[in-house]
């Protein structure tokens, strides 16, 4: 096939957009066959996750590649970690730890929404918590992920609003949403994060309330990220499989948020909820639209803007999660989201 010099140079600007400066025609293939990408994921999955279930699952295989080897961490931190060790290739870690790691001298990239904002909310037992006052209890503990992770971050800063330092509340480490809900359900903690549908169980079961909704005070909270090692991009294969990712993410973001029976259908073969295959329409409508229309959770464009992460560090900062100024134009490397809405149109 014979090309165009103009329709070289063409083809060549569009590679620019991602630094790759490789062949053009490498840069432009899609299939990588029968590759098999090795991600690790949260040890849980619940309605806010499916696009990115049904992304390695469904969509990613789509465009050559084989279904990835998942591997599942209940800790967020220890996600970022593995990746830092180089035991994973890609991980589904949290920003804030990303961040942390990358001011130790750590190289990363983040280059990829795993879903936007957070559907997590914080529930309280209602006989102990009243207002926002008696978090400064120290016998109301406050069950997190991890100290310093993004739920973390999040209610310092909300609690900063109201004039708490959550340095004066009591902090437990428990590592999944659903061990968290155990020990408030339990009587051994007085306020969990939690997922919203895990909420209204919650509720059910005793005097509970809902105390904070964070996409109520934040426009954009950035939660989790597709997290690699720096030196992995260096790979032009690795380049276009972080533009495939993303692909399959915005595509499945896209579909999810236009057709409830697509996320329908893979909340009941992915989601780990207790009898997921089984939920009805009238329970998961509900939190389907409030996940796509009310916390906007899977941008259509894929959300991914280093301006957004710019305006969170403050509150970072706030909460002693980061100590300096991170470099946010090298370790939030948008690159692969912008080529990947360039392929999709």
């Amino acid at each position: 096939m014979t090309i165009s010099r103009r329709r070289l140079l063409n083809l060549m600007a569009a590679g620019s957009g991602v630094g790759l400066l490789g062949p053009f025609f490498q840069y432009r293939s899609f299939a990588q066959a029968g590759r098999t990408l090795n991600i690790t994921l949260q040890g849980f999955s619940l309605a806010i996750h499916v696009p990115e279930l049904i992304a390695i699952h469904e969509e990613l295989p789509k465009l050559g590649y084989n279904v990835p080897k998942i591997d599942r961490v209940e800790s967020m931190q220890v996600i970022t970690q593995t990746v830092v060790s180089g035991s994973t290739e890609i991980g589904d870690a949290d920003v804030v730890s990303t961040l942390r790691a990358s001011e130790a001298g750590a190289d990363l990239r983040l280059i990829g929404l795993v879903y936007n904002n957070t559907s997590q909310v914080l529930v309280v037992n209602a006989d102990k918590v009243k207002t926002y006052e008696d978090l400064r209890n120290r016998d109301n503990a406050i069950a997190l992920n991890s100290r310093g992770d993004f739920i973390y971050v999040i209610l310092s800063g909300i609690l900063a609003r109201h004039n708490i330092d959550i340095n004066e509340t009591t902090i437990v480490e428990i590592g999944g949403s659903g061990s968290r809900m155990r020990a408030l359900l339990g009587g051994r903690v007085a306020a969990v994060p939690v997922h919203f549908e895990q909420a209204e169980a919650i509720i059910k079961q005793g005097n509970f309330k809902v105390l904070i909704e964070p996409w109520m005070t934040y426009r954009a909270w950035y939660s989790q990220a597709w997290l690699v090692q720096g030196s992995w991009l260096e790979s032009e294969a690795n380049q276009r499989a972080a533009i495939d990712l993303n692909k399959a993410m915005i595509t499945a973001f896209r579909r999810a948020n236009e057709d409830y029976g697509y996320f329908a259908a893979g909340f009941r073969k992915y989601a780990t909820v207790k009898d997921a295959a089984n939920v009805r329409d009238e329970e998961l409508i509900p939190i389907w639209k409030k996940l796509s229309r009310d916390i906007g959770a899977w941008p259509n464009d894929g959300g991914f803007r280093r301006e957004s992460f710019k305006e969170l560090l403050p509150v970072y900062r706030e909460a002693g999660a980061i100590k300096s100024e991170p470099d946010v134009d090298r370790v939030i490397d948008t690159r692969f989201v912008e080529q990947a809405l360039k392929e999709l149109g």
